[in-house]
């Protein structure tokens, strides 16, 4: 089309948006909300993977070893254990290491363990880590059928937990986030057909002096996108700005919690809102093209 023509359908999408301001207003609000919450959880969600993921990496495996079991026996056990493809780092703790480090865990009490005077109570142990948090229970599985070991012990309901909760997240902001972009959409394809029927003698004189399908469509496109746009450029405005103010007060408040950098991640986060929005006008204006083929 001409710039003439692409001038004329940007002002009729704006004269339509003028003629229902009400529901104008309600389309991008609902939209701003819904991608905004959608953006929310989507940064909660990669944070607690990183978390979590943080967290796990941190989970061993540690096999303790039967008290018969000699040293070369133990260091080949250990070298198998390494050749394993999931294991990440393995190594022995005799039980004099052992001891020592219980006494750094009891600090001032530490003189209660005195008591055993030269008997050593505890085993030697083999501790290793995955590459990934998912092969710790198989890791577990391998070790415990070795002869050298005695028992196995790893955090299995801390690392499950774990588990349940990314995948809680996870599920709970996608049913939230497609409810609420449902909402958005059926909004914006309202308005969208109110503006049809308003306009409906004036499309229909439109067509009897010849005026194309794209150019009565246009005008109901450019209203789509528009509605879209504007809701998705505040939800990815507020969504980038909320999340590096939690990320500078967390940052000092507490600096030891692994989060996500704000670039490229938050900014990546709101550019995928505005194609969303984008998405939604588009979206809206296809659910009304058969009201709009009926006119």
């Amino acid at each position: 089309m001409r710039m003439r023509t692409w001038a004329f359908c940007l002002n009729e999408a704006n004269l339509n948006l003028l003629r229902n301001p009400v529901l104008a207003i309600a389309s991008i609000t609902t939209t701003a909300v819904s991608l905004l919450v959608l953006g929310v959880f989507a940064l909660l969600s990669l944070n607690i993977n990183t978390i979590t993921t943080s967290l796990e990496n941190q989970v061993a495996v540690r096999a303790f070893f039967n008290q018969k079991t000699s040293t070369v026996q133990e260091a080949l056990e250990l070298k198998t254990v390494r050749s394993w493809r999931d294991v990440r780092q393995a190594s022995v703790i005799t039980k004099a290491q052992a001891l020592q480090q219980l006494k750094k865990e009891f600090g001032s009490q530490a003189s209660v363990l005195d008591s055993l005077g030269t008997a050593n109570p505890l085993e030697d142990s083999l501790t290793v880590t995955a590459t990934t948090p998912r092969a710790v229970a198989a890791i577990a599985k391998q070790l415990n059928a070795m002869p050298g070991v005695v028992r196995v012990s790893y955090q299995s309901a801390v690392v499950t937990r774990l588990f349940d909760l990314v995948d809680g997240v996870r599920i709970a902001g996608l049913v939230l986030g497609a409810l609420l972009l449902l909402g958005a959409l059926l909004i914006i394809h309202n308005a969208i057909r109110l503006g049809i029927v308003s306009r409906r003698r004036e499309i229909g004189i439109m067509r009897l002096v010849g005026a194309t399908e794209s150019l009565v469509h246009w005008p109901f496109i450019l209203e789509g996108l528009i509605l879209g746009l504007i809701g998705s450029v505040f939800a990815s405005g507020i969504c980038y700005w909320l999340y590096v103010a939690a990320y500078q007060g967390a940052a000092h408040s507490l600096p030891f919690l692994p989060m996500v950098a704000p670039n490229p991640t938050a900014r990546d986060v709101s550019l995928m809102l505005i194609v969303l929005g984008v998405l939604l006008g588009a979206i809206g204006f296809r659910l009304s093209v058969r009201r709009l083929a009926r006119v």
